[in-house]
């Protein structure tokens, strides 16, 4: 007992001593972008993760690795045209010549071409843009993309705009204010982006990154204190990972979202998984940065998360919505996030289910799809529900209909970057079926969990059965839906 009792109290004079020879780092700082390499230095294993994830891979140079379009042969004909017809030329060629990567257009009332050297890819997944570099040193938006599931080229923002094709029309896409990448887009693509001059029409930009795809310090802050205090400092280094692990506290000099509110946490994510804002709110969320503002506070963008109203039928591109006044379009995903009880009610966060490191996989296995895992998941919290599984589920143990997923995050809302349209899961996470809502506005203007999977049975069908599970009190007649905002889930 005594060798014990002396043990601890060295241990103890051991910690002192640390805090003691530890500097000080104050809980406000303001710090500057040193680049996520230097954080690998240290944070190996989450480096390693963040190289593989589509954050960091979302823009690159062109290079034979990072090209996914048809650079040997690549042709884009107009929909309307005749491709058979031999004296029809192409509107747009893609080729390679000595290394570097180019696209020619067709000009307007000739079939002469204008080439562009491609200077910068945006995207690999799903759909991959090309921008080239004009003398103004604006990156412009070429207006011809790659699909990756339809392996070709395509016309995005008409198929996007349900608009007319022409050569006409793909030489317009070039002129738009938001066709400037670097001015308009690069905010959600690059590292501590800095417009130094630009000019009113986006002809002129003069703007630098510290690197570019989604670094370390998009999410976690500029880094520059925190590798100084760290570094060469190893009293400095044992006395962090005694805060962090005895005391809860988070890192110096450096953001931590686990250890941080939610609201202020999820503003990284916010800023460019779909908000859903006023215009006049872009500035705010385009030039947001985690840290501290001149005042000491945390920049915080979530007063603003559901500020906007969710207007039904709205048709704009990727932000539409439902004519039940659901969020439809992809760029409203965090907004049915924000609006659902999940978030307003609780402390979760996007990176409890999407590993925060690798945004392609999730925090722990099966979590991001219908599966046992993601079951036990929600019913660690819902345990009431998990008493009495298949009595809640009505639908036989493993099968499509037992899943949380398969009810509460159905898919609907819509995705068309890849040029494939489909439909992919709303994280709103507290939709219940409304099919009497269906069956008034149509289940083309109110689609229903049960639906996506009979859709060879009727509305009647399908209120019927819910009706015979005594799940009257789901089927309520109303103009909009009850799950476009937090306040639904506590009526159901």
């Amino acid at each position: 007992m005594k060798y014990l009792a002396l043990l601890v109290a060295f241990v103890l004079l051991i910690i002192m001593g640390i805090f003691w020879l530890r500097e000080p780092a104050p809980e406000v700082f303001h710090a500057d972008f040193v680049g996520s390499q230097v954080c690998g230095d240290c944070h190996w294993i989450n480096y390693d993760a963040w190289k593989i994830s589509p954050h960091h891979n979302i823009a690159h140079e062109p290079k034979e690795n990072t090209i996914v379009g048809n650079f040997s042969s690549g042709q884009y004909y107009l929909p309307q045209q005749n491709i058979e017809d031999s004296n029809a030329p192409p509107v747009a060629k893609m080729y390679q010549r000595q290394g570097e990567y180019f696209m020619a257009l067709r000009d307007q009332g000739s079939n002469a071409f204008t080439e562009f050297k491609i200077d910068k890819v945006i995207g690999y997944q799903y759909r991959q843009t090309y921008l080239t570099q004009e003398v103004g040193g604006v990156l412009r938006r070429l207006p011809i993309q790659w699909s990756v599931p339809r392996q070709s080229f395509f016309a995005y923002w008409n198929e996007q705009e349900q608009s007319p094709q022409s050569v006409h029309d793909l030489w317009e896409q070039m002129k738009p204010m938001n066709s400037a990448w670097n001015l308009y887009c690069a905010r959600c693509h690059t590292t501590n982006l800095q417009e130094i001059s630009k000019d009113n029409a986006h002809t002129v930009a003069d703007v630098q990154w510290t690197e570019i795809g989604v670094g370390c310090e998009v999410c976690h802050g500029p880094g520059s204190q925190h590798v100084d205090y760290m570094q060469g400092h190893p009293i400095n280094r044992m006395a962090s990972w005694l805060d962090q692990n005895l005391l809860n506290k988070t890192a110096p000099f450096i953001i931590n979202a686990g250890k941080q509110e939610q609201g202020f946490a999820l503003s990284v994510c916010a800023r460019c998984h779909g908000a859903d804002i006023f215009r006049k709110r872009q500035p705010l969320y385009r030039n947001y940065k985690p840290g501290f503002d001149q005042h000491g506070q945390l920049n915080d963008l979530s007063a603003y998360f559901t500020e906007a109203p969710l207007e039904p039928g709205r048709t704009v591109p990727t932000i539409e919505v439902w004519p039940d006044g659901r969020p439809k379009g992809l760029g409203t995903m965090f907004r049915s996030f924000a609006d659902s009880s999940h978030y307003q009610a609780t402390d979760m966060r996007c990176y409890t289910c999407h590993d925060p490191h690798n945004n392609k996989k999730p925090a722990s296995t099966g979590l991001l799809r219908a599966t046992e895992q993601s079951n036990e998941f929600c019913l660690s919290c819902h345990q009431n529900i998990e008493e009495n599984l298949a009595a809640h589920t009505n639908h036989t143990a493993g099968k499509k209909g037992s899943f949380c997923y398969d009810c509460h995050m159905p898919k609907n809302m819509l995705n068309q970057v890849s040029g494939v349209t489909h439909l992919v899961r709303t994280h709103n996470m507290g939709s219940i079926p409304n099919p009497l809502l269906s069956k008034k506005l149509g289940v083309e203007n109110s689609p229903n969990a049960c639906h996506d999977c009979h859709q060879d049975q009727s509305q009647d069908w399908i209120i019927k059965q819910l009706r015979d599970w005594g799940m009257d009190d789901h089927l309520i007649d109303t103009d909009l839906h009850l799950q476009r905002n937090a306040n639904s889930d506590s009526i159901h």
